[in-house]
């Protein structure tokens, strides 16, 4: 009897082990999962945060300027300076840029249907400083996603950029699932009081 209930107790102590062999690395990659698409999502809500902000406070300005006077608020060149703490906690000085553009309509064509021009009034490019990639580059490559145009509109588009870095232990997995790293968002503002067609 006693060797019998000892041989079990063996038995258990496999069992046990086997279990535990087999779960503990699916829970090991599942905390890792969780972790990883925290970050992501987390940056992904930073960005349009970001893209928000800029284009809601172009907006609002009666003239925009681009003087290169980053210490006046209606100085374009003033949404670069700010990047840093807009982007907090991201890193923005290595893996963060944004764009900024003003469209405008056309005139109302035989037809009188209004659209929006395929040029943009005026861009201006931010990135981080310790930056070592290109300048980035605006992916409205169309109107579609624009509001409906009316005549005399112009709209404010701000986009953002940033190249997500998944965990080193993951980053391989990460890559394969997600396809890129680089993280985009976008946000169209009207102009609340003069059109701002024009960088001054």
């Amino acid at each position: 009897m006693i060797k019998k209930s000892r041989r079990y107790r063996i038995r258990e102590r496999g069992v046990a082990a086997l279990e535990a062999a087999i779960i503990l690395p699916v829970a090991v990659f599942m905390v890792f999962a969780c972790v990883e698409l925290y970050q992501y999502y987390r940056a992904a809500a930073l960005l349009d945060r970001v893209a928000f902000t800029v284009a809601n406070g172009v907006a609002m300005q009666r003239e925009l300027f681009n003087q290169g006077k980053c210490d006046q608020s209606n100085d374009v060149c003033v949404y670069g300076q700010i990047a840093q703490d807009l982007f907090q906690p991201l890193d923005y000085g290595s893996n963060g840029s944004m764009v900024i553009s003003a469209f405008a309509a056309t005139e109302p064509d035989e037809k009188g249907s209004v659209s929006w021009k395929s040029q943009t009034e005026w861009r201006v490019f931010f990135k981080g400083t310790a930056s070592a990639q290109p300048d980035p580059v605006s992916r409205l490559v169309d109107s579609s996603a624009f509001p409906q145009a009316k005549v005399g509109d112009t709209i404010i588009v701000a986009e953002g950029f940033y190249d997500y870095i998944p965990f080193a232990m993951s980053s391989t997995f990460w890559a394969s699932l997600a396809g890129t790293s680089q993280i985009y968002s976008r946000f169209f503002f009207r102009p609340r009081f003069d059109d701002l067609r024009v960088l001054r």
